[in-house]
């Protein structure tokens, strides 16, 4: 190298420094080369939720995938490259439990924009991907359809589409039409043409204690026996926990919120044995009095970057925080025990997963799902369970892969502090890459 210039030495440096690093990837060439097109990630730490394990280095992202691992920087002027800095890596966030429609607003109009705007709207939460558990069955059939054939974008849609109910039963109450049933043998002829629509989920309604009709537990039965018929999981909206009990019972995959109550002392290992998911959807049920009484919560950023400033003004209503005032401590002791519950699942090792059940008072499309994992992390969760439950296995329950290794799709939330440290650290959003598209926010 003494023959040569200065600068080009400086070049033949950076081009053996690049190549070195090539020689790192897991590709079954035993190298490769960077591509006009792609986005190089260097210096950061990346986090593995299934793992519980991290990792310092880069990666290369090509064609929407993680294409490559990077153990040193690389330099190459053909591809994007973000030096992250040590900034943390974490798979896109899931939410399992939302209704896409919008945001309900206590005493004024709703957030209503429709399933499309939000899906773009909650990416700039890092949630890349939900699953919509009940809405107008043709409109969620048609969004889904259009964005999996490329006509839109946002997070990822996954619908239930409709919702399998009793005539005038819950969710038969809003004016939508939806799958009324009231014999096995019309659980059946439902289930089967719904199934033609290829749903993601089938959202059961049971819960025959409440004053709303509901199907009897031979036609839950004959739901779930019908959809495992046809490879489609269910999750069922329940009420009580002798609900929970006939879900295991007929071998329904989920449920979701919790009853009321303190759970009965068997019940939590009973669940494990059965290995039925739980979906606890914690911010609906908890965080109403949060927003009328802990002003943080609604100041934070992220919650008013996703919202109209009219909801945020809404719960600072002071008639609407009067109404509730003399219920605040009932609304508290109410959600320790709704957190004790989801605590004795946690030490039973009852699987549980992220979803909020948002378009309802007291969550945010998006925001909630921060929410949700800082409530699990309260319940029992580590941080790494909590993400873990809105990322990899929220990824498994719907059959989608979410992680950072080779061959996933990129979808990945960049985080400037650590999220283990403190998991609300989740809200501290840098960077969102949706299937290797930069998400400007």
């Amino acid at each position: 190298m003494k023959f040569l210039n200065p600068l080009r030495k400086l070049f033949l440096c950076l081009f053996i420094t690049a190549l070195a690093a090539c020689t790192n990837f897991a590709d079954e060439a035993g190298s490769i080369r960077v591509h006009e097109g792609d986005i190089v990630l260097n210096n950061g730490v990346f986090l593995n939720p299934r793992t519980q394990t991290q990792r310092e280095g880069g990666l290369i992202i090509r064609n929407g995938k993680i294409f490559a691992k990077l153990d040193t920087p690389i330099i190459d002027f053909s591809a994007k490259i973000i030096d992250l800095n040590g900034k943390f890596v974490i798979p896109g966030l899931i939410d399992l439990h939302t209704h896409s429609f919008g945001n309900q607003i206590p005493g004024a109009a709703n957030d209503n924009p429709g399933t499309e705007a939000i899906a773009e709207r909650i990416l700039q939460a890092g949630v890349t991907g939900f699953l919509d558990l009940f809405g107008d069955e043709d409109v969620l059939y048609e969004v889904r359809e259009r964005q999996r054939r490329g006509d839109i974008g946002g997070a990822d849609i996954h619908a239930s589409l409709s919702c399998v109910t009793a005539p005038k039963g819950h969710c038969a109450e809003y004016g939508i039409p939806t799958r009324t049933l009231t014999s096995p043998k019309e659980a059946v002829k439902e289930i089967t043409e719904l199934a033609v629509r290829k749903p993601d989920i089938i959202k059961i309604v049971y819960q025959p204690s409440d004053d709303q009709p509901s199907i009897d537990k031979a036609t839950f039965e004959s739901v779930v026996a019908t959809a495992k018929k046809m490879n489609l999981k269910t999750v069922v909206h329940i009420k009580t926990w002798q609900d929970v009990r006939d879900a295991m019972d007929v071998g329904a995959t989920a449920i979701t919120h919790i009853p009321r109550g303190p759970i009965p002392a068997d019940l939590p290992k009973l669940m494990a044995q059965n290995k039925i998911i739980v979906i606890p959807t914690l911010t609906v049920h908890t965080d109403f009095v949060n927003f009328l009484f802990d002003p943080e919560v609604l100041d934070a950023p992220l919650a008013r970057k996703l919202v109209p400033v009219d909801l945020i003004n809404a719960y600072r209503d002071e008639a609407l925080i009067d109404k509730y005032r003399d219920r605040r401590i009932s609304f508290e002791d109410r959600n320790k025990e709704t957190l004790a519950s989801v605590r004795a699942m946690v030490k039973a090792d009852v699987p549980i997963l992220v979803g909020t059940d948002s378009g309802n008072w007291g969550t945010i499309q998006g925001y909630s799902t921060h929410r949700e994992m800082i409530k699990l992390v309260e319940a029992g969760l580590s941080s790494w369970e909590a993400i873990a439950a809105a990322t990899t296995l929220a990824g498994d329950f719907l059959s989608e892969r979410v992680d950072i290794e080779i061959g996933a799709p990129a979808n990945l939330v960049i985080l400037n502090v650590s999220p283990i440290q403190d998991i609300s650290n989740t809200q501290k959003i840098e960077i969102v890459i949706h299937h290797g598209r930069l998400i400007a926010l």
